[in-house]
């Protein structure tokens, strides 16, 4: 029997189960969503190929995304992490780079088709950003699967 590869919705958003959710389940995950700060933390006691979060302004999780983004990392310093929205590239990766920079000094923050992992050390600072359009048929939802396994494993 396959092992279930499991993903952490830290910080659902809409966007996140409604569009996210048939993504990776199609990319070979098996999403399992935090409906609460608390539930978080109890989730964060399993074993997770990566975990997703959200950088939308609200979310069922009643933290921002740099707060959610600290409590993953102190439970499970090593999980890769992908952060997600609607919003447009430039705005995503502000978005990132404020969730991280407090914990990680030197973050790459990155886009489906630019992603480069060579080392442990590159997953675990290497933060994939996928925006809804990245999630759309075609090519982009490739190089976005790609990514996603890659960083995922």
């Amino acid at each position: 029997m396959a092992v279930e590869k499991r993903v952490l919705l830290a910080r659902p958003h809409a966007f996140i189960v409604n569009q996210m959710r048939p993504f990776l389940l199609e990319a070979g995950y098996t999403p399992v969503g935090a409906q609460s700060v608390e539930h978080l933390a109890q989730e964060l006691r399993g074993t997770f190929h990566g975990a997703i979060i959200s950088t939308a302004v609200s979310s069922t999780v009643d933290a921002d995304a740099a707060t959610v983004f600290r409590l993953v990392r102190e439970k499970l310093p090593r999980l890769p992490i992908v952060f997600a929205g609607m919003a447009d590239a430039a705005t995503m990766k502000l978005s990132a780079e404020r969730a991280v920079k407090a914990l990680v000094s030197t973050p790459t923050i990155t886009s489906p088709q630019d992603l480069r992992i060579s080392t442990a050390a590159d997953r675990s600072a290497t933060f994939l950003v996928l925006r809804k359009e990245d999630l759309m048929p075609g090519e982009s939802q490739e190089a976005a699967m790609r990514a996603l396994r890659t960083l995922f494993g």
